[in-house]
């Protein structure tokens, strides 16, 4: 999906719900891993995409910048804090480099919110935190992976975000 960016659109971090904590992305892997896996329980349409997933070495290379999505862009980028300090959601931005098919504007390869704190406003704090942060910096557009039947799709689409592109994945060992 891809939004486009209304110069004007300003960097906003107002509503903090339930006292939580809005702070850098900073480097805790492991401690990311462990709060993306409490996003995706058994029963959500992404469970199965990280079976088999090193999580801990995939969150420490999108932190490092290695791999497709390029480095992450550390304004746009957030980690929120439960009271107490459990992460309870993030939001990575990166500077995607340009592709057939994508022009290298920043990227959201990695948006959730642990299952205990959906439904309380923070994943949508995040986007208008990034949305703004991208368009203060000159972006003309963001765009970000979803799979159908994901209900952040529908938060995804009140920020402007719409389909531009559709890909395939074929699970193999379906049939090996």
């Amino acid at each position: 999906m891809v939004a486009d960016l209304e110069p004007a659109r300003t960097v906003a971090l107002h509503a903090r719900p339930d006292g939580m904590a809005i702070g850098p992305l900073g480097s805790d892997a492991a401690g990311i891993a462990e709060a993306a896996a409490a996003a995706t329980l058994p029963g959500h349409v992404d469970h199965g995409i990280w079976l088999g997933v090193d999580r801990v070495e995939y969150w420490r290379q999108l932190l490092h910048g290695e791999g497709p999505c390029g480095r992450v862009l550390a304004e746009p980028s957030r980690l929120v804090r439960a009271p107490g300090g459990a992460i309870a959601a993030a939001a990575v931005v990166t500077a995607m480099p340009a592709t057939d098919w994508w022009q290298g504007d920043p990227w959201i390869p990695e948006i959730f919110v642990v299952a205990g704190f959906q439904g309380r406003g923070v994943g949508g704090l995040l986007l208008e935190h990034a949305l703004g942060a991208c368009a203060h910096s000159g972006s003309q557009r963001v765009g970000l992976t979803v799979s159908d039947g994901n209900p952040a799709r529908r938060l995804y689409e009140r920020f402007g975000f719409r389909a531009f592109r559709s890909t395939w994945f074929i699970a193999r060992s379906l049939w090996e």
